[in-house]
């Protein structure tokens, strides 16, 4: 009997030293996906966007936020090479890599979920998808495919600018 208690007692310890990571899940392209809610600042409305020459096409262009400028990249554009369709439910998530704030174009914000360690596949899903992808949630009777943003910038930076271009690209 005490073994028993002992074993749900390890249990219920080992279900507490998991750390727990909010999520904030959105659709594009047909898929779910989600970011760590730390590294989003906050999500808008789509705005004026203003073109940037010679920039890469998924890069929509920069916004003016509150005295910043924020580039703005379409997600779908990246994952399908379609642009997104404006709709009442886009949506601009302004995140902060690099402490510099990046806009990502989604089709749908649709919710914040709060994951533990244990529920979300890792490593394996990395060998089978590209860079961005850092592992598979799973909440509910949802998947959901977990960006890693600082990848996903590294990875679509343009190689070629010189230091003066990239730290103007940068904010």
């Amino acid at each position: 009997m005490k073994e028993t208690i002992d074993t749900q007692l390890d249990k219920e310890s080992e279900n507490r030293q998991f750390r727990e990571t909010q999520f904030l899940v959105f659709e594009s392209a047909n898929n779910l996906y989600g970011i760590d809610i730390l590294k989003i600042t906050e999500i808008l409305k789509p705005v004026q966007v203003t073109r940037l020459p010679n920039a890469e096409n998924f890069v929509l262009g920069v916004i003016n936020l509150r005295g910043n400028i924020v580039p703005v990249i379409d997600i779908r554009k990246i994952l399908k090479n379609e642009y997104t369709e404006l709709t009442n439910f886009s949506r601009i998530i302004v995140s902060n890599i690099y402490n510099k704030n990046l806009g990502l174009l989604v089709e749908r914000v649709l919710e914040v979920v709060t994951l533990r360690e244990d529920q979300i596949e890792g490593g394996e899903i990395k060998n089978f998808s590209e860079n961005y992808i850092e592992g598979v949630g799973r909440s509910k009777d949802k998947l959901f495919l977990i960006f890693n943003l600082p990848l996903l910038v590294e990875q679509y930076k343009p190689k070629e600018l010189n230091q003066t271009e990239l730290e103007v690209y940068d904010r």
